[in-house]
């Protein structure tokens, strides 16, 4: 496993590449893509096909990052290890089994990764940003799960 100092010090230089990490967890498993941040379809993925657990408490933390860690490993070693410039994780459930996820993933990848921009977000949220970025519209994301989320800017609506 890869420390917050090894990270910082392959990608210490000012001028190096600045890389974004992206992570899709849901019922399926977990996808983790790395990418250039000028340029996001140039993305190297890996993923697990094993869901990460959910406990009565909600998303199990400790069993995304057990995955996520080696997986993100890989990708930045890749690439020279560089720390990535920001991380977004995109979990099925987040809003409602997400407590566990908000309170130690920002401690935990700052640790492991060295990461200081994160963003935390349902997979729904991910799936329209990634689809339609800041225009009104509507996706309809499914898996092993279905939801649409539309807008037109002014008000959401969801379904599930």
């Amino acid at each position: 496993m890869r420390s917050a100092s090894q990270t910082r010090a392959a990608g210490a230089a000012p001028d190096a590449e600045r890389w974004v990490l992206g992570v899709d967890s849901g019922g399926s498993g977990l996808r983790v893509a790395l990418a250039p941040a000028d340029d996001l379809a140039g993305a190297a993925t890996t993923v697990s096909h094993e869901p990460v657990r959910t406990v009565a408490s909600g998303i199990d933390p400790a069993h995304l990052l057990e995955q996520l860690l080696p997986m993100a490993g890989v990708l930045l070693d890749a690439v020279g290890g560089p720390a990535p410039a920001a991380v977004t994780v995109g979990a099925a459930g987040m809003a409602t089994l997400g407590d566990g996820l908000r309170a130690e993933l920002p401690d935990a990848l700052k640790r492991e990764l060295g990461v200081v921009r994160l963003a935390l977000a349902a997979d729904a949220v991910t799936a329209y940003a990634g689809a339609l970025g800041q225009r009104p519209g509507a996706v309809v994301a499914a898996g092993t799960g279905l939801i649409a989320l539309g807008t037109g800017l002014d008000t959401w609506r969801r379904a599930d």
